[in-house]
């Protein structure tokens, strides 16, 4: 077996799923750092000289190195023990744009220099943390290449404050799942828009107010001229946005499609759009608005198959 295979073997049986994850001794491992060897050989080395010399400087030096690394031990080991993880409900994505994963982290004392990462290929650079005490919601980065039901995978956080002697670390696999919808392409889509039933140009009426030389003569209320009511002018009110149905391009590749439909999706429904959506397989979403609604595309969206 080769050595990555083995070393992710490793990470998957090292890594914890509960939610939420209190880490402690039975989910923490600590080994020196690159620093830290370097410096536990230097003072190894002054030992020996020591020794050798019948000297007591660097008899001494080498102890004070030596506690000093102890001291260390379980300072780095502190700084994570007791930190209490939780992964919070998920928004959904898009595929192919950056992600926050949302946490919560409980502690009671400050936690500097914490480094988040995720163990994957496509993961963003690392990110470094300053934990103050007390409940903070953190928002750590990730983006999905496909659209689907994803995991975001094994989560890596790691230390080696104060001193830069050890490194501590944990594997965390947070059960959170989340659904990602296509990509926002711009692109043509097929918009089926219920015809208007009345005159084109032409809105409700209202109501009447006194006519002004600006209104023009084409709004004047004849009939009210007729009657002896004056010069009025006639309001009309805009009509209701008409609904829209949204199909994919059928002539395009599925994917190529979705990610058009997606786009004008969300851009339909950010102007105040009552949106529905036709789906391959004869599958129908009604119109609607809000929130709410366009999560419900995005997931049907993410749910169709490949």
């Amino acid at each position: 077996m080769r050595f990555a295979e083995w070393w992710q073997g490793l990470q998957r049986r090292l890594s914890r799923r509960s939610n939420p994850l209190q880490l402690g001794h039975r989910n923490l491992y600590i080994l020196p750092s690159r620093y830290g060897s370097v410096w536990l050989l230097t003072s190894g080395l002054l030992y020996l000289i020591g020794i050798n010399t019948r000297s007591d400087g660097p008899l001494l030096l080498a102890f004070l190195m030596g506690a000093l690394m102890l001291l260390a031990l379980f300072l780095t080991h502190f700084n994570l023990q007791g930190l209490v993880l939780e992964a919070s409900a998920q928004a959904i994505g898009f595929a192919g744009e950056p992600y926050t994963f949302r946490l919560q982290s409980r502690s009671r004392i400050e936690r500097p220099g914490l480094l988040w990462r995720w163990l994957s290929p496509e993961a963003p650079p690392q990110l470094r943390l300053n934990l103050a005490a007390g409940t903070h919601q953190l928002g750590i980065p990730w983006t999905a290449l496909q659209r689907g039901f994803h995991t975001p995978g094994r989560l890596l956080l790691h230390t080696t404050a104060p001193l830069g002697l050890f490194r501590c670390w944990t594997y965390w696999e947070p059960p959170e799942s989340i659904w990602v919808a296509p990509a926002r392409t711009p692109g043509p889509v097929v918009e089926l828009n219920p015809a208007d039933t009345g005159p084109q140009g032409s809105d409700d009426f209202a109501d009447l107010k006194p006519w002004r030389e600006a209104d023009g003569m084409q709004r004047v209320d004849w009939k009210a001229m007729a009657r002896g009511r004056g010069w009025l002018t006639k309001q009309f009110s805009q009509p209701e946005p008409s609904e829209l149905w949204l199909a994919p391009q059928p002539q395009l590749p599925l994917e190529q499609a979705l990610e058009h439909l997606c786009e004008r999706l969300c851009s339909a429904l950010q102007q105040g759009q009552a949106v529905g959506l036709q789906l391959p397989g004869g599958a129908m979403i009604e119109p609607g608005k809000g929130r709410e609604h366009l999560d419900r595309c995005l997931r049907a969206l993410a749910e169709l198959p490949a």
